[in-house]
């Protein structure tokens, strides 16, 4: 990881290249390899302002501390830092794990070779029909029931009304209800 320092209205203390080399080959594990870092160490009047910019390739973390010294300043913002990389890395790997909209794995790319002689017809694309009864209960009875099986549709009548009532599952996983008029 290649990193470089600026220091503005101070010298910089040859410990805080070592505090920030030594916290950020540590956080090699989470940083892309290709990443660069960016030290500025700035001098106030009440104390010190240390500022880290990291680069990565999709993504860029910054955090900024101000410090009675140097050392306490950059202890700071390298924990910040820190803290950035991990909950992005986190969200990363929990984004692979759920599955997102990637790539295939290469075993799908090719369609099977199937003889002529064993072709079927393809399977019509459609609505599936299915007959189902609408009893009557009201929408609490109608969610219990729901719920308690793994269907995406449920379909039942208003008892105050006698109203047809639909409750479904969305693809974002949570629950609509339709009311024909």
């Amino acid at each position: 990881m290649k990193i470089d320092y600026t220091a503005r209205r101070v010298r910089l203390d040859p410990k805080v290249r070592e505090i920030v080399e030594k916290k950020l080959v540590k956080l090699a594990k989470v940083l892309p390899a290709d990443a660069q870092a960016h030290v500025i160490v700035h001098g106030e009047k009440k104390g010190v302002t240390v500022e880290v910019n990291v680069v990565g390739r999709q993504r860029t973390w910054t955090a900024t501390e101000v410090g009675g010294d140097q050392e306490t300043a950059a202890h700071a913002v390298l924990d910040r830092i820190a803290a950035q990389a991990k909950k992005t890395k986190a969200k990363v790997k929990d984004d692979k794990k759920h599955g997102s909209a990637g790539v295939r794995s290469p075993e799908l790319w090719v369609a099977p070779v199937v003889p002529v002689d064993r072709m079927e017809a393809p399977p019509k694309m459609g609505p599936r029909a299915q007959q189902v009864k609408a009893r009557p209960m009201f929408e609490e009875d109608a969610l219990t029931q729901f719920t308690a099986k793994d269907g995406d549709v449920l379909v039942f009548r208003d008892p105050s009304s006698d109203a047809l009532r639909v409750l479904y599952r969305r693809r974002d996983g949570s629950l609509g209800l339709l009311i024909p008029s």
